[in-house]
């Protein structure tokens, strides 16, 4: 399998910057600089052969010996909850017990969290968050954070998010949708996750100037039914749920809140290019309760490296969604999402609109 070597890279400036094919040319942009992961091929395309982020089962375990609860901590419908019912039915396969899938959406992500948090420490019920939950806790929105679980695998990596409006929207581009908001302040309306990603977007979009009515939402999957219904003027949204709204001349995307340019939209301008500090990529990541042998988690996610290395029918639901592939081991888990928890402290400020 290819693997590329990746540097998360959280932007605090508003230059524009890309990075080429590793091996061809290299650049990296560096404003935060964040310890080197070893993952699969990424969102973006790019590659390098490297070692790849293996598994190793250590320790023997009789699990599973009954079915399993995967809590996406937002509502149906959206990214993490259709990346996480991809894998879910081969996992079954592969574990031979039923993964039954369930959403508790709610408050950024942190209510499932917390459900799970509190949940037996025997294997059967596992969270399924991203970069949402290490928001909550770098804004003090809750007083845990992805310590308080054991990191089993990232096991996607979510299409790029952009920033949507209606086609009948009088916006022709990004420079007219704010001078407009500033014109008539609170006129209009934008979503946010409160605790998630979306808020970032909303708080940094304030902080260049921007004058929206920002309204809460829920996941994704909600945002899209906002915008389909004319109850709101702008969602952040992954590019693939969208796109087909947008070959069909329903939406328009003026932005993307991807630290650069991404290959499938080379025309979209970032935030980061617009003045507007923030830019970020998501995975989503599956936790279980504090406590649990690690000899299950280990065997979860082995199951997981297999269904996302080798599956071919997995592998093609993964392309239909316009993302790559991705795994991060337990121990490459952990040091992401420190690394991530670490970068967004930096700025805590800013992401709690101060």
């Amino acid at each position: 399998m290819t693997y590329i070597k990746y540097s998360f890279i959280l932007h605090l400036n508003t230059e524009n910057v890309s990075k080429g094919v590793i091996g061809m040319r290299k650049v990296l942009v560096l404003l935060i600089s964040l310890s080197l992961l070893y993952v699969p091929l990424f969102a973006n395309g790019e590659k390098e052969a490297t070692a790849p982020s293996t598994t190793s089962v250590s320790g023997t375990t009789t699990w599973p010996k009954q079915s399993i609860n995967i809590v996406v901590a937002f509502s149906a419908g959206g990214a993490s909850d259709y990346n996480t019912r991809a894998i879910a039915k081969y996992l079954t396969t592969e574990l031979g017990q039923p993964v039954v899938v369930t959403n508790v959406g709610g408050s950024g992500g942190t209510i499932a969290a917390n459900q799970v948090k509190q949940a037996k420490n025997d294997g059967y019920t596992i969270l399924c968050t991203q970069i949402s939950m290490n928001i909550a806790q770098a804004i003090g929105m809750v007083d845990y954070g992805f310590k308080a679980f054991e990191p089993a695998c990232v096991f996607s990596a979510s299409a790029d998010e952009v920033l949507t409006i209606r086609a009948d929207s009088p916006w022709k581009n990004f420079d007219d949708m704010i001078a407009d908001t500033k014109a008539n302040p609170g006129k209009y309306k934008l979503t946010a996750n409160t605790g998630a990603s979306t808020q970032w977007v909303a708080v940094a979009l304030q902080n260049a100037g921007a004058k929206f009515n920002t309204v809460s939402s829920g996941g994704s999957g909600e945002r899209l039914q906002l915008l389909l219904g004319g109850h709101v003027d702008v969602i952040p949204m992954p590019y693939n749920m969208v796109k087909d709204y947008v070959d069909k001349g329903v939406f328009r995307i003026v932005a993307t809140d991807s630290p650069k340019r991404p290959s499938r939209l080379p025309d979209v301008p970032t935030l980061l290019e617009k003045g507007v500090n923030c830019g970020y990529y998501y995975y989503n990541t599956f936790f279980f309760p504090k406590g649990t042998d690690q000899a299950i988690v280990n065997k979860f996610a082995a199951a997981c490296q297999k269904i996302i290395e080798t599956n071919a029918d997995y592998r093609k639901e993964v392309d239909g969604f316009m993302q790559e592939p991705v795994y991060l081991n337990p121990t490459d888990t952990t040091k992401y999402w420190q690394n991530e928890l670490d970068s967004l402290t930096a700025i805590k400020d800013q992401l709690a609109g101060k």
